[in-house]
């Protein structure tokens, strides 16, 4: 019977529960439900993206017998990284199997539970990755030269019980890897972590346990002036670096639309898509309160509503930077991807037991890296007075 609820569970796993597990990844915040997926831009394992910019030089007036425009096409560069390794694993103790062995629905039950529990965890570690760097950073800390359990950081957004994560230096350099996170206060911006304790300067960072460097090119790298994209410096490729606008203060409907303008004058960007924080969306609610307007609400893929902002949608993200705005244009941007959310089970098998130890585990992957081809045509707004 044990074998029958083996086959079972792995027949379902693969036919029954991959494509909603496939829909909710794909759906774990607002901006992966409406970016375009592309397959065929990854080569091996590797996404090549293809930037054209500048401006065609072969236009111009001349006289009735003048010499003719000389040809000059804009200039291509093509952008080079590898796509990045997301896996989500569930697991299921032999002993637990067994005890279920009587009743393959059973057995099943224990597995949805796992499966519920890993897809909600995943649909988090997706959304926040979307607005990271890259490095995995969930904040910075302070100057803690006491050795302490209570750790002093600049922002709790990101962290929350349970995370393991490691303490390392701004370049990575791990000093203190796998500590859990017990507790995380929002009003002293502090985490209370397990094992000894330890002290951080105040440009150590607190990141996923493991993945330094591994995660996807979120928000923060791509909004950020003057790094390196894809393998683009952009301190020496300025029409690579977005529009910001820093230190907004109100908000207002001319801000907005000043900052949508400039991307259309600048880079012909159209802004198709707003997202927010929630104190954001709030003071933005507030003005359209005080000039009695009411705002309309739009529902998008995945079950996500937004007010319209003259007919553009304006979401909200409880990842998004405190006071930030940001305006894309969604035609820049895609999930370059090798295939869509897949079992690990190259071997025929969906479930395999861990080596050395009386547990059977089933392992999800995805192959992928967030892409936007012209970030000058798309905005962020910074410093935004919330609500």
């Amino acid at each position: 019977m044990a074998q029958l609820n083996m086959a079972s569970a792995s027949e379902a796993l693969k036919l029954f529960y991959l494509p909603g597990l496939q829909y909710q990844l794909n759906t774990a915040n607002p901006i992966l439900s409406v970016i375009e997926r592309d397959s065929t831009s990854v080569v091996g394992s590797e996404i090549r993206m293809a930037l054209r910019y500048g401006r065609n030089g072969g236009v111009g007036n001349r006289a009735d017998d003048g010499i003719l425009p000389s040809p000059n096409s804009r200039k291509t560069k093509q952008a080079k990284w590898d796509t990045k390794n997301i896996f989500a694993r569930i697991q299921v103790s032999d002993k637990t199997m067994k005890a279920s062995r009587s009743k393959d629905g059973a057995f099943i039950s224990l597995l949805e539970a796992d499966l519920e529990d890993a897809q909600a965890d995943a649909k988090d570690n997706m959304a926040r990755q979307c607005f990271g760097d890259g490095t995995g950073t969930l904040t910075v800390c302070k100057a803690n030269g006491t050795a302490t359990n209570t750790i002093l950081v600049n922002d709790v957004l990101y962290l929350a019980e349970g995370m393991i994560v490691d303490f390392t230096t701004s370049g990575g350099v791990v000093n203190t890897s796998a500590r859990e996170i017990l507790s995380v206060d929002d009003v002293a911006n502090s985490i209370t972590i397990s094992g000894s304790a330890i002290t951080t300067g105040a440009t150590d960072l607190v990141v996923v346990s493991g993945s330094y460097g591994l995660e996807l090119t979120g928000m923060k790298a791509v909004f950020t002036p003057d790094n390196t994209l894809y393998g683009i410096n952009r301190a020496n490729n300025k029409w690579f670096n977005p529009q910001i606008q820093s230190a907004v203060g109100s908000i207002s409907e001319v801000a907005i639309q000043k900052q949508i303008d400039e991307t259309e004058r600048k880079a012909g960007g159209k802004t198709n898509f707003l997202m927010s924080s929630y104190g954001v969306r709030r003071a933005y609610q507030n003005l359209m309160l005080a000039q009695k307007r009411i705002t309309d609400v739009m529902k998008l893929e995945g079950g996500y509503e937004a007010i319209s902002y003259n007919g553009i949608p304006f979401v909200v993200d409880k990842y998004c930077p405190s006071g930030s705005l940001y305006g894309l244009d969604l035609t820049t941007w895609k999930l370059y991807h090798i295939e869509d959310w897949s079992w690990l089970d190259s071997d025929g098998s969906v479930l395999n037991r861990v080596s050395n130890q009386a547990v059977w585990e089933a392992t999800l992957v995805r192959y992928s890296d967030i892409g936007c081809s012209k970030p000058k045509g798309n905005f962020q707004m910074t410093g935004i007075t919330e609500s």
